[in-house]
């Protein structure tokens, strides 16, 4: 299989899709497009696989969003000013079942974090955050991302990551690759 990470088309087949949650399906099939296109509140974008172009197997939505600075554990905003900060909202993330547990998701986060730092470049951000599932929150973990302590406790939970953490291990890699 050939992955291809791109911005979701209106032509792309998105009615098989099923990842096993019922709230991740309906977004992807009824929402993203709308989301995207016509109330630009946020952006989708599909893994297929280059021999089906347009079957989506995977997908996640950015969008932007703000939180309190006191939201955080203060070892993280450290002389940051007192307003609400700007943030990359990782709204969504899912793989369809037949592609699960062959590193999609994984692909999928990268391609999330490469464009975040991207636009946090353009236009200054310092965190991407997420609202994982209780059961989720240990895969996003491995990746660096920290629970926030204040936020409330349900069936999903808000986490973060510091982009600053995500660049330092893309010039570790980096210059791991050089030597």
């Amino acid at each position: 299989m050939s992955l291809v990470i791109r911005r979701l088309d209106q032509r792309d087949d998105v009615d098989g899709f099923d990842c096993g949650d019922d709230p991740l399906n309906r977004y992807l099939k009824r929402h993203a497009w709308n989301n995207q296109e016509k109330s630009a509140i946020g952006v989708t974008y599909v893994a297929v696989d280059e021999g089906a172009p347009r079957t989506v197997i995977g997908y996640f939505t950015l969008a932007t969003a703000s939180a309190p600075r006191a939201a955080f554990p203060p070892k993280y905003v450290r002389g940051l000013p007192q307003y609400e900060l700007p943030l990359i909202l990782l709204a969504r993330l899912a793989v369809d079942r037949r592609f699960s547990n062959r590193g999609l998701g994984h692909a999928l986060l990268s391609e999330a974090l490469r464009i975040s730092l991207r636009v946090a470049d353009e236009v200054g951000c310092r965190c991407i955050v997420t609202d994982s599932y209780q059961d989720r929150m240990s895969w996003y973990a491995r990746y660096g991302f920290v629970p926030i302590e204040s936020a409330e406790e349900g069936p999903q939970r808000r986490m973060f990551l510091d982009l600053r953490t995500v660049r330092a291990a893309r010039r570790d890699r980096s210059a791991g690759q050089a030597g």
